[in-house]
């Protein structure tokens, strides 16, 4: 029989979690059509992985690239691809792209991307997915629908539950939120509570960033496994992390607290990125109170002397280290791109605390850095427990973004060769264990039924990468720099990297649009 692609002599690794086996796979159009011995069947494109894994590609639910538009701007998400990722999830951490029902549906996204890199010639979540396949994605892309996002479109709980339920119609699959932005009320759960009966109703996701990744780590859990237990949805805390030396000690009764919910029932899981340094907004340094509302009304407390001196004076009280924050990316002020607030304040002659209210206020609060916050040991925690998945918490880049005078995260060209090369060996785990927390599980986790699987009848969503020397390249100071090892990545059954040069491109763009069936 005459195939669309054979893949021979390789190792699989199915996604199960089961051993790797030897064994050829073949493609038909767009679906995995044979696994075994098919050592006398021919293909139109035959590749040879001798010295090969061959596993589902990998597929990311913590995925940045709608809210900080590199999905407009390099709709192939080369940096994603070129590390084996072939399905990413938009619309987390409380914020989406749709619905857009009025203009200030999108104000709250200024503080990550200037509203004019989008043309937001959409309304609906149906119409913002066909926006998205119009641009013919590098790789496979859903949504949820991000909480901020609703709250800014409508003015009432009661609209905001229409609304959703309205997206989840249109294929929208679950809800985000993140409550860091608000000091968290009564109000705000039974509003919570209410959307999360729209997501129950449709079996869809919530994910959630926690209020507080500090010295209030584990109250903030606890309230989401209450949410998780009150409304009996899928909940995934998503990059799952606590900062700060002093807190660092909360992490394993964190574990605890998520495995006892678990024992009773409750669906909780969480995903990590596999570094000790977080990327954030420099606004989430501030004090809770003084980031509440929106960008104009977090800027009047900046440029008012005495809320600002308040603000510093509670800054003062933090252990910041400014040393170890580096500022990656600056809207307006780019001489200040890969300095850290020590360096600035030394050279403008002002405290550390200050620099950060100022370089806010020039850059219209879009401005986000590195921190070497987290324990490395953490990490470890958290690859070990069984139900933890990998997420990038990143976005899709091409190498030409570098020219914009701003870095980014390592993690969006290396997280999961990181991950496989460095983390999962120090946390004892097998390649099959550490491949399942990459693709079965997430994909079990967001509701798919036919990806993250090296199963017949599956759609054919593959990478093949070499046994030894899979890893990545990325680092803080040079983050544009592409995995290696990774030769091939097929998406729906077609090349969309190949080493051997048979797309003639770098990349190729052969996602497409994933709806949640209602």
């Amino acid at each position: 029989m005459a195939y669309s692609i054979l893949i021979k002599n390789g190792t699989v690794i199915d996604g199960t979690g089961e051993p790797a086996r030897k064994a050829d796979v073949a493609i038909t159009g767009n679906h995995i059509s044979d696994i075994g011995n098919l050592e006398r069947a021919t293909a139109a494109k035959i590749i040879d992985a001798t010295g090969k894994y061959i596993s589902p590609g990998f597929i990311d639910l913590t995925s940045h690239s709608d809210t900080y538009g590199t999905i407009f701007s390099n709709p192939a998400q080369e940096s994603m691809l070129a590390q084996g990722v072939t399905t990413a999830l938009f619309g987390n951490c409380g914020e989406s792209l749709a619905p857009i029902v009025k203009k200030d549906s999108m104000e709250g996204l200024d503080r990550w991307l200037a509203e004019a890199q989008i043309n937001t010639d959409w309304n609906s979540t149906a119409e913002y997915y066909d926006a998205l396949s119009e641009l013919r994605p590098g790789l496979n892309v859903a949504t949820l629908i991000g909480q901020n996002a609703l709250q800014r479109s409508v003015n009432n709980t009661d609209e905001m539950a229409l609304l959703l339920e309205a997206a989840m119609q249109g294929g929208a699959w679950g809800l985000s939120s993140n409550f860091s932005f608000t000091t968290e009320g009564q109000y705000l759960s039974a509003e919570t509570l209410k959307l999360l009966e729209i997501v129950k109703s449709s079996d869809g996701l919530y994910k959630i960033h926690l209020q507080d990744e500090g010295k209030n780590f584990l109250p903030s859990l606890v309230s989401v496994v209450d949410f998780a237990r009150r409304s009996r949805v899928r909940t995934v805390v998503s990059h799952f992390k606590v900062l700060g030396k002093g807190a660092w000690k909360d992490f394993a009764k964190a574990i605890k607290i998520i495995s006892t919910a678990r024992e009773d029932g409750v669906e909780i899981y969480f995903d990590f990125f596999p570094y000790a340094s977080a990327g954030s907004m420099l606004l989430n340094i501030l004090p809770a109170w003084a980031r509440e509302g929106d960008d104009e009304t977090v800027l009047k407390r900046l440029f008012d002397k005495n809320t600002s001196e308040q603000i510093i004076a509670s800054l003062q009280q933090q252990t910041l280290h400014p040393e170890r924050i580096l500022i990656v990316s600056a809207k307006n002020d780019k001489k200040i791109v890969g300095k850290t607030l020590t360096d600035i304040a030394s050279h403008v002659s002002m405290s550390p605390e200050a620099v950060i209210i100022e370089i806010l206020k020039i850059n219209d609060l879009n401005i986000t850095f590195l921190g070497k916050t987290i324990s490395p040991k953490n990490i470890i925690f958290a690859a070990r427990y069984k139900e933890s998945m990998l997420a990038s918490d990143g976005a899709g880049y091409d190498l030409d973004f570098k020219k914009l005078g701003d870095l980014v995260h390592p993690r969006s060209f290396g997280a999961f060769p990181r991950f496989w090369n460095k983390i999962a060996p120090k946390a004892g785990l097998s390649h099959e264990e550490a491949i399942h927390k990459m693709t079965q599980l997430p994909a079990k986790i967001l509701g798919l039924t036919d990806r993250g699987l090296i199963r017949k009848n599956f759609l054919a969503d593959i990478a093949v990468f070499d046994t030894e020397g899979f890893r990545d390249r990325a680092t803080y100071k040079n983050p544009f720099r592409f995995a290696e090892g990774l030769r091939y990545v097929l998406v729906n059954g077609q090349l969309a990297k190949a080493d051997d040069g048979a797309l003639g491109v770098r990349f190729a763009r052969n996602g497409t649009v994933l709806r949640k069936k209602a």
